[in-house]
């Protein structure tokens, strides 16, 4: 009987201390709230009822967040918040946040925009840079640098012409054009950067 009591004690123990374990860590994360339409004065009070900051306060209104609202996040993270601007138009902070959401925060507001890719390797559709910078006057046409996910290699292109195509036949990052003993010409020239090279065959 004893053991019985002994073993019924630990299991119920054992399960409180992992109820307790599993609600500490819900405790770390909440949900944030929507503050879309209110000043940004007012969003940050709200933001930190809920143990959040905001990333800059303002008289003016939010018309989104990153992270957006009903998302879970850690507390004290930092919430972006884009604001209605149509007298400053004063560009947000853009870098790090996800395409969709900031092409849906530049819909809203009726901006033009372009994106150019760039194969930075960290993560797929996350913003790099934006021009004009982020506090800096709109002036009708914002580009965004975005990572395509893949990094591509990059090295100080060296001198290829004299060389004969088995020399080199055996690096990846070169293309022959034409036919010949030897490199005759090459594109982008030696010193430069590049991820290839393009190598002209021909005959001394």
């Amino acid at each position: 009987m004893k053991v019985f009591l002994g073993i019924l004690t630990g299991v119920v123990t054992g399960g409180l201390l992992f109820l307790l374990t599993i609600k500490l860590y819900q405790n770390q994360f909440v949900i944030v709230p929507d503050v879309t339409g209110l000043s940004g004065t007012k969003a940050c009070e709200k933001l930190k009822e809920s143990g959040l900051l905001c990333d800059r306060a303002s008289t003016e209104t939010v018309v989104d967040t990153y992270p957006q609202s009903v998302s879970k996040v850690k507390k004290g993270r930092i919430i972006n918040l884009y604001y209605e601007n149509p007298l400053k138009d004063v560009i947000p902070r853009f870098v790090g946040v996800k395409l969709s959401v900031v092409e849906e925060i530049l819909n809203k507001l009726g901006w033009n925009y372009e994106v150019v890719r760039f194969p930075f390797g960290e993560e797929k559709d996350k913003v790099l840079a934006t021009y004009p910078e982020a506090g800096k006057l709109y002036n009708g046409k914002l580009t965004l640098l975005v990572d395509t996910g893949e990094k591509e290699e990059y090295f100080v292109v060296e001198n290829y012409v004299g060389k004969s195509p088995s020399d080199v036949e055996k690096e990846d990052n070169v293309i022959f054009v034409g036919s010949g003993s030897r490199v005759v010409s090459q594109y982008p020239p030696a010193g430069s950067i590049a991820t290839e090279v393009i190598l002209i065959l021909g005959e001394e």
